[in-house]
């Protein structure tokens, strides 16, 4: 299949994981699929990305736990812990770092699950939250998941070890954080307008757009 970019070790494929992800050669995952909750934007006044694909079930997320035996770091696993095998630790991302700031509007926090034999869970503390984060004040949002690049260099550095895939790549925040790391990674992404997103993020490492209140 042809990649539709690959550049400085970073590759990204547009099409179906499920049909790219056998084809590659990869050593962890690190990922943040549907989670099958037919998720909706509802913050009054934020940027409306539309529905995500393949949000209707959790097949997809059922499917990356386990079509691979490599270590997986999958974010969002608490909407789906029927499919995923044991053993294996959760990493915490801490999103608000006050009791102050645990009011503003959304999630205080995001579970993601780390196959593997270690119980021991591990917390991140990485501010994210409408036009305060930590990538840096009025950061541009491309994506209604979108993971902060600082939150992923950290997971990356910290907790695994190789080639990085991404099967759910979305805007590519993941490849950003292992570009920054000068570590050789693999997006997949089905939705071509994030493929183009995450290609000019890796070509010219910041890209103005709409942002999100």
């Amino acid at each position: 299949m042809t990649p539709y970019y690959d550049e400085d070790g970073i590759t990204i494929y547009h099409g179906d994981c499920r049909d790219v992800l056998p084809g590659v050669e990869f050593d962890v995952v690190v990922t943040d699929p549907p989670y099958g909750i037919a998720y909706e934007q509802t913050i009054d006044g934020a940027r409306n990305f539309g529905p995500i694909t393949g949000d209707d079930t959790d097949e997809l997320a059922a499917w990356v736990v386990n079509c691979t035996t490599v270590p997986r770091i999958v974010f969002g696993a608490n909407h789906f812990p029927h499919v995923l095998p044991a053993p294996g630790r959760w990493v915490c991302w801490d999103k608000r770092l006050t009791p102050a700031a645990d009011r503003m509007v959304g999630s205080p926090f995001e579970l993601a699950w780390c196959s593997g034999e270690h119980k021991a869970g591990i917390m991140y503390r990485v501010l994210h939250g409408g036009v305060v984060n930590a990538d840096k004040a009025n950061s541009p949002r491309f994506h209604p998941t979108q993971k902060p690049v600082t939150l992923m260099t950290r997971i990356i550095n910290d907790l695994t070890v190789g080639v990085v895939a991404d099967p759910f790549m979305g805007s590519g925040s993941t490849l950003v954080a292992a570009k920054n790391l000068n570590r050789h990674a693999v997006g997949i992404e089905v939705e071509e307008r994030y493929c183009e997103i995450a290609a000019r993020r890796l070509a010219q490492g910041v890209l103005k757009l709409e942002v999100s209140a």
